[in-house]
């Protein structure tokens, strides 16, 4: 076996071949849903809460999986085991799984209609050059024209690969800047999340996060809440952009990137500095690592540094 090879329907297939077909729902109408998660120290982080994520978005949007749970957890497991040579002590797994409802006869008749079940898996530090320049200087937020869809239309409590707004929003973004992540404004003008991260901010001594209802309710923010925290009072509300411009830092948390720093918001073209209090953000960031049991800024230095 020469590369990382992913595992689809039965089949172990080389990642550079890894895709779907022309007519496939995923291809065609986005419609298909998935969750990413990774390993620290070669243990899966949060895996039943990622996979019951899935299990739920596949439900919301009729699209039959064709393993259970414990089937499809298990088989994670061996396809792990299958790229074990690609993975020494001090690499990381990132596994994404996709489903869809399969090939459209309407559009094509070749085959029975199937649903589609991926899993991929890749090495994290490949990413290493994206991501470790932004971790110790911290991420610019950008709170951006595209704005999020409403619940009510495509409910972004499921992890869909409907994600055009996402693409555009993150596409303005980046004519900012690498370092620059999208916030996206709901239909009122709250503040709702980023394009693959969850955001929060800390202002008058309470982390300030988005009601849940227009938002991915985010694995790792959950973990987040639950062990980062501490004692500090946690308030979900409906926050406007001026709310975040006048906080002391903010924060964004994804499953690949953990818990990063923000200290410096995008809004009708100015910015705004958000660096008081960078000590506790910074002593968050620390027993986010002590939680995990490595330091996950110094992984990502030693992979960067390595590359």
């Amino acid at each position: 076996m020469k590369e990382i090879e992913s595992w689809q329907n039965g089949k172990y297939i080389p990642n550079s071949e890894i895709g779907t077909k022309l007519w496939d729902g995923h291809y065609f109408f986005g419609w298909a849903v998935f969750d990413a998660f990774r390993t620290y120290g070669h243990s899966f982080h949060m895996l039943d809460c990622h996979l019951d994520r899935f299990y739920q978005s596949a439900k919301m949007t009729s699209i039959n999986i064709p393993l259970n749970k414990q089937e499809l957890k298990e088989k994670i497991y061996e396809v792990a085991k299958h790229n074990k040579q690609f993975f020494p002590k001090d690499e990381e797994f990132r596994f994404m799984v996709f489903a869809s409802p399969g090939y459209f006869k309407i559009y094509d008749d070749m085959g029975k209609p199937e649903p589609i079940l991926t899993i991929n898996v890749t090495t994290c530090s490949r990413y290493a050059k994206h991501i470790y320049p932004y971790l110790k200087t911290g991420y610019t937020g950008l709170i951006s024209t595209q704005m999020q869809i409403p619940s009510r239309f495509l409910d972004p409590k499921i992890k869909s690969c409907s994600r055009l707004h996402y693409g555009i929003a993150e596409n303005e973004a980046k004519t900012y800047g690498e370092w620059v992540q999208p916030i996206l404004l709901d239909e009122h003008g709250f503040i709702t999340e980023s394009s693959g991260s969850n955001f929060g901010f800390f202002k008058d001594g309470q982390i300030c996060l988005p009601r849940d209802n227009n938002i991915l309710r985010g694995c790792t923010m959950q973990f987040v809440e639950q062990t980062v925290f501490g004692n500090l009072d946690v308030v979900k509300d409906n926050w406007e952009p001026y709310d975040v411009i006048n906080a002391d830092f903010a924060f964004f948390t994804s499953t690949f990137l953990g818990l990063v720093p923000c200290y410096e918001i995008i809004y009708r073209n100015r910015k705004y500095k958000l660096n008081k209090n960078k000590k506790l953000i910074e002593e968050m960031i620390k027993k986010y690592g002590n939680v995990l049991g490595l330091d996950v800024n110094k992984q990502w230095k030693d992979w960067y540094e390595r590359k």
